[in-house]
């Protein structure tokens, strides 16, 4: 059986070898903006809309980068109950780095969703 990760790419390289030569750029500690939505119980759309933190760097099976979340900063304790406060698989594109202002820190910058925002 042939995988996707395995095809050859046009340099000679695996799908797979090629994306473990993608480093990531977020480093672990940045506080992201995340936009995402799954279809819930039937049918129904669940959208989040959230700031995390980096916590982990991890790949998929092909190599892509991706990035695990929490709402705690500090990797020991967000990865320490690991099922309950962590967001594993986001890739990058996905993600806005989030500068820590003085304002993001009193609170002031807070999240809205726009209703009429379907596509993110």
């Amino acid at each position: 059986m042939n995988f996707i990760h395995n095809i050859i790419q046009e340099n000679g390289k695996t799908t797979r070898q090629n994306n473990l030569e993608i480093n990531h750029n977020i480093p672990i500690g940045t506080l992201v903006e995340m936009k995402n939505w799954e279809i819930g119980e039937g049918g129904s759309c669940i959208k989040y809309h959230a700031r995390l933190w980096v916590v982990e760097h991890r790949r998929d099976c092909d190599g892509t980068p991706l990035y695990v979340l929490s709402i705690y900063k500090d990797p020991s304790i967000a990865l320490s109950v690991e099922t309950l406060n962590i967001y594993c698989g986001y890739p990058e594109g996905s993600l806005i780095p989030i500068s820590i202002t003085k304002e993001v820190e009193q609170g002031i910058d807070v999240l809205e969703w726009d209703e009429d925002e379907d596509d993110f």
